[in-house]
């Protein structure tokens, strides 16, 4: 869109720009010191990267002469008037784009990188997809080999130097950096999403963070993030974003013959999840069991917190306003999981709901276990936990009603034709 005119206006800057430089205009001498970020925490090894910190000098257009010359010469170009015109309600993205193309031009802008620049904001312009890369921090995950390929557009990696450094701004009155958050992290991911803003990048990505929780047991969390891509809005450069985290002792290992499933398990699931941003708005019973499952992951303390928090992402699903929850809750996640595949022995899995539920009916009137106890709650969240993500995941993915669905559970308890009906209705349900 309009990319004819766009071209016209950044070659028009370029030599403008150009011709401006050779008379030498006002220069800032550009002091940074590149050192390690040890806010970045590295849970594999704490003392990675530990490197001198290293004196970086550079010249760089000062400032308030780029904003003059913006204002002066910029904007009375005949190029930018015109494009301006043309654009109407989006004339306001032209400036962003021409502050982009001087800096640029000032630094040495050749043909190809000016033709990827018009072609990216004729693009934006016209509401097409740009490419948006994601590097982000990961915790709650790991992998086995050093770099794992999902597809063409996720990647896992160990870290390298730069991934942890960071640049403190020096001047006259000391250094200056932007205080981030600490950030522990198992694995460093590369991601490419194809997307009209940067902001439908940043909720595609969050998803799939939501749908790596739902892969295996694991509080994966990616607490620092950093946007790269040509949109407007970062004028062709990188965002740092990210939250405060809070870790999990929960955590999966990734090999590569886990790739395949995984990227066929994320092509399909994270379409159904919630909008990431309003997933505690959630009023569906998956999403409520989805929410209570992912606290459940972030739960520190002793083992009963992790363990109520899954059980209610259970009751979520399973149970509805009736008498004998505990026993009904049991036999209806047994007898679900059965059918499933994933848990063939329904005696098993009732015996380990009914003590889940026992647990978590003493936590939320007050009690606690007994130090006695303490290692059997242990080793019994984490497979309350799988319980609770094979439920949640298979829910997502079933279209009959919750309440049509119980009836069906509680009918193949007694009756093998309600065992067959079970099935057909779960038949739908591709990832375990």
């Amino acid at each position: 869109m309009f990319e004819r005119e766009i071209a016209n206006l950044a070659t028009a800057i370029r030599e403008a720009v150009t011709k401006y430089r050779e008379g030498n205009p006002p220069i800032r001498r550009h002091v940074r010191v590149r050192r390690r970020d040890f806010t970045l925490k590295y849970h594999e090894d704490f003392g990675f990267a530990n490197f001198a910190p290293e004196r970086i000098e550079e010249d760089t257009w000062d400032w308030s002469d780029q904003d003059r010359f913006g204002d002066s010469v910029i904007k009375g170009l005949e190029e930018y008037n015109s494009l301006v015109s043309a654009l109407g309600p989006k004339a306001g993205l032209v400036e962003n784009f021409a502050r982009a193309v001087s800096f640029a031009s000032f630094q040495g802008l050749d043909d190809k990188e000016l033709t990827e620049r018009v072609h990216a904001f004729g693009s934006e312009l016209g509401g097409q997809p740009l490419s948006v890369r994601v590097t982000a921090f990961i915790d709650g995950l790991s992998i086995r080999e050093s770099r794992l390929v999902v597809s063409d557009a996720f990647i896992l990696r160990q870290p390298i130097p730069d991934d942890v450094a960071e640049y403190v701004i020096l001047d006259e009155y000391g250094g200056f950096s932007f205080p981030l958050t600490e950030t522990r992290f198992r694995v460093v991911g590369e991601f490419v999403f194809d997307a009209i803003s940067t902001g439908d990048a940043q909720r595609d990505f969050l998803r799939m963070i939501e749908a790596l929780r739902l892969f295996r047991v694991g509080g994966v969390a990616a607490s620092r993030y950093t946007m790269r891509s040509r949109h407007s809005f970062l004028h062709g450069g990188a965002a740092v974003l990210g939250m405060p985290g809070r870790p999990s002792r929960f955590a999966y290992t990734l090999a590569a013959s886990d790739a395949a499933a995984l990227s066929r398990f994320l092509n399909d699931v994270v379409q159904l999840l919630p909008h990431p941003f309003d997933s505690d708005k959630g009023t569906t019973q998956r999403e409520i069991a989805y929410t209570r499952y992912r606290d459940a992951l972030f739960q520190d303390g002793p083992p009963e917190r992790a363990i109520t928090s899954a059980m209610t992402a259970l009751e979520a699903l399973f149970l509805k306003n009736e008498p004998e929850l505990s026993h009904r809750l049991a036999q209806r996640v047994s007898v679900f999981l059965r059918a499933l595949g994933p848990q063939a022995d329904a005696r098993s899995t009732y015996d380990n709901v009914n003590k889940g539920y026992k647990i978590r009916s003493t936590f939320i009137q007050g009690g606690s276990l007994k130090p006695k106890d303490r290692p059997h709650a242990d080793s019994l969240a984490p497979v309350l936990l799988e319980y609770a993500r094979v439920c949640v995941l298979a829910f997502f993915q079933i279209p009959t009603r919750k309440d049509q669905l119980l009836k069906q559970v509680d009918r193949a308890m007694i009756d093998p034709a309600g065992v067959n009906e079970l099935e057909a209705s779960l038949a739908s349900v591709v990832h375990r």
